[in-house]
């Protein structure tokens, strides 16, 4: 859904029409925009990277998934993207020299080709606690691709932590449209 991209000389008239596409149109995209919310990871144990498979989904707008790993948008434009994932640090850590890191993705793919986008990982470092993992940015998505999440534990086995906390208050996805009229 793309606003009129026009020119209009100095006192010319404008049809409703018009008016209707560059104005009214986007807003109304806006005013409910596609989105998607996916939580609670299902990786118990991670060591090398691996795409995170959600638990649940919340999909507003047309966002679609056959495997809660691929997110296909609706629309092309421009996406704020969230990503948090929690894990526990693995247990052959001493705190001082036997370390590592958590990793989370978020990327793109259409077809054979993928690209992996935003970055994020643990900077804080403690033995026998959970870390979050976090990232987030604009991403441009056009109706070709699809938006993957991904994690990978440095340092040994990360697992899944184990709170009286649900796993869908730990672990969460999201995406939205920001930008309809946005390009690459």
């Amino acid at each position: 859904m793309a606003a009129v991209d026009e020119k209009w000389p100095s006192r010319q008239k404008v049809d409703a029409a018009t008016m209707n596409r560059a104005s009214y149109a986007p807003i109304q995209t806006l005013a409910n925009p596609p989105s998607v919310r996916a939580t609670g990871m299902t990786n118990d144990n991670v060591t090398g990277q691996t795409p995170i498979v959600w638990k649940t989904m919340s999909p507003l707008g047309g966002f679609t998934t056959q495997d809660r790993i691929n997110f296909k948008p609706p629309v092309s434009g421009m996406y704020w993207v969230t990503l948090t994932a929690t894990m526990t640090t693995p247990a052959n850590w001493d705190g001082l020299t036997d370390t590592g890191t958590l990793l989370v993705q978020v990327g793109t793919s259409a077809g054979a080709s993928s690209q992996t986008v935003l970055k994020g990982f643990t900077s804080t470092k403690v033995k026998g606690s959970y870390q979050a993992a976090h990232t987030s940015g604009l991403m441009f998505l056009n109706g070709q691709q699809s938006i993957w999440t991904s994690i990978q534990g440095y340092g040994g086995t990360w697992t899944k932590a184990k709170t009286g906390n649900p796993e869908e208050s730990l672990s969460a996805f999201s995406a939205v449209l920001i930008a309809p009229d946005a390009t690459s």
